[in-house]
């Protein structure tokens, strides 16, 4: 398996979650908690591609940025990274783990930021939550509507620790992000473990960070 096929699926994934960026019809107030975050990280990335467009389309390290300032502080990435690594998790030395949460980490922030020049118009409709009050976990159902397309089921798996409310998966018309992950992560760990797969993401997020050099970075 190429490297880049190991991370495909996710890249469409990544397309319809932060394809919140369009204003939602519901007002922030009626929302419950978790539902703030999502509709908070929507208000941020409107207000700023609305703003700065052409930085948006011409400036790599600028997308980097924002995905690393907006999206990324909103996802549980421990949660994350012991899902898409299961036994796995369990299995790595303390050194393994650090280095590829570091690793994963930079491997989304770098997906978000491609994604966003993708966007076009949006809108994100929230249903109601179904969970018992006080719960820790819960699922936050949203409806993605695009013009002349069918209606899209995105469903955010989110906990409420110690920093808040935070995703730990998303879900696109039923289909896992973590399961997903999980299955390409585990063909790389039989060819060589835990770090081969370390090894194997961090050459291509060097690699991207090449790719971005050679275009080159504006000024801001």
């Amino acid at each position: 398996m190429k490297v880049g096929h190991i991370f495909k699926d996710f890249f469409a994934a990544a397309l319809l979650l932060v394809a919140v960026v369009y204003p939602l019809t519901a007002v922030s107030n009626e929302l419950e908690p978790p539902q703030q975050v999502i509709q908070g990280i929507s208000d941020q990335l409107y207000e700023v591609l609305k703003r700065d467009r052409d930085r948006v389309m011409n400036e790599p390290g600028y997308v980097n940025r924002l995905a690393n300032d907006i999206l990324i502080p909103h996802v549980d990435f421990t949660r994350v990274s012991k899902l898409v690594l299961g036994k796995h998790w369990r299995r790595a030395t303390p050194e393994q783990q650090k280095s590829f949460s570091y690793q994963f980490q930079r491997l989304l922030v770098r997906t978000y930021a491609t994604a966003f020049r993708e966007f076009d118009e949006w809108e994100v409709k929230h249903m109601p939550i179904k969970a018992k009050a006080g719960a820790k976990s819960l699922s936050v159902r949203t409806m993605v509507h695009r013009p002349g397309a069918q209606p899209v089921e995105v469903v955010y798996r989110m906990r409420n620790g110690e920093d808040g409310w935070k995703a730990y998966d998303v879900k696109i018309e039923g289909i896992s992000l973590v399961t997903n992950y999980r299955s390409s992560f585990a063909k790389e760990m039989r060819k060589g473990g835990m770090d081969r797969l370390i090894t194997r993401i961090a050459e291509l997020n060097d690699s991207r960070v090449k790719k971005v050099a050679s275009v080159g970075t504006p000024q801001s």
